[in-house]
């Protein structure tokens, strides 16, 4: 078991040489920007603290993957699978309990690691006997398998909507719209084979173009019931929920220059890091988007001939 974390301590270290990033000082700047952005979560987010383990538990989704859980228990006993799941779910869990209890958010804090402890006895659930429809079927892949493995958050998101109306909390609102664009954006995560990518007739700039103008408008609309709602309940604050509407649909545009700035490989960590700063200092997007979308040209030429 000790050797199965050293191995993935490892791997990751060579992973960050390979990309040209020192490691040690990567680790660092995870940590200032972890600590930077929760704090001001619990600064702009009423609530923040029952709502703050969720993204742990989103984290956490990665790890329950039955295939990757299968491969686990043929290379190690039944009792240490049970204690690397369990350790693995407690280690991604520790920022947060650590930041809760700089909160002093002792009972919840205690709770989140109950909460990952309990997790480590199940698979993520990604597989169902029937077909969710979605309303995005003209321009297919990214949404519309994004939204059928994840349509529970967007039912989450629209619940805590209805919430934060009855409660007349504008902030709480805010919420649901936020983590509708960072569910829309982890659509984005995931690669396609390169060669649904070659077969596009269409040069770079047309192809990325093409893909920009679908992740805008299916973004847009997958968060319109939320956005609508808040303008309708809060018709003072309706200038905010388009600033946010249009931050919203960039940082889905810059996750997806992402992707194609270093397609075929694995997404880096380098989009991660420019999306996590940006986060602090929004204006920072345009030059984020300008930089990946010539990355992606270039990088997308030698594909798309």
């Amino acid at each position: 078991m000790k050797f199965y974390f050293a191995l993935q301590y490892r791997r990751l270290k060579h992973y960050l040489r390979e990309i040209g990033i020192n490691p040690y000082i990567t680790f660092v700047i995870v940590i200032i920007v972890f600590v930077l952005l929760s704090n001001r979560f619990f600064q702009k987010i009423a609530y923040a603290y029952y709502i703050y383990p969720f993204f742990a538990i989103a984290i956490l989704n990665s790890f329950g993957n039955k295939k990757r859980n299968e491969f686990l228990k043929n290379c190690f006993s039944v009792n240490d699978f049970r204690k690397i799941r369990l350790l693995e779910n407690l280690l991604v869990f520790t920022p947060f309990f650590l930041f809760l209890l700089y909160k002093q958010q002792f009972i919840i804090a205690f709770s989140v690691y109950v909460i990952g402890a309990l997790l480590s006895l199940f698979n993520k659930v990604n597989k169902f006997n029937f077909v969710i429809p979605t309303p995005f079927y003209k321009f297919p892949f990214e949404f519309t398998s994004g939204f059928r493995k994840t349509f529970w958050i967007f039912l989450l998101a629209y619940m805590l909507t209805y919430i934060s109306i009855s409660v007349t909390n504008f902030n709480l609102g805010i919420f649901p719209l936020i983590i509708t664009f960072l569910t829309s954006m982890s659509f984005y995560f995931t690669q396609e084979s390169i060669f649904f990518v070659w077969i596009n007739s269409e040069k770079p700039a047309g192809f990325l173009w093409e893909k920009i103008k679908t992740a805008i408008f299916y973004s847009i609309l997958i968060s319109l019931p939320i956005s609508l709602s808040l303008i309708i309940f809060f018709s003072d604050r309706a200038f905010i929920v388009m600033i946010f509407e249009i931050l919203g649909a960039l940082f889905v545009v810059t996750s997806l220059l992402g992707k194609y700035a270093y397609y075929p490989l694995e997404i880096s960590l380098i989009p991660g890091f420019a999306i996590g700063f940006s986060f602090l200092f929004p204006p920072l997007l345009l030059v984020i988007i300008s930089y990946f979308y010539s990355k992606s040209k270039q990088n997308l030429g030698s594909i798309l001939l």
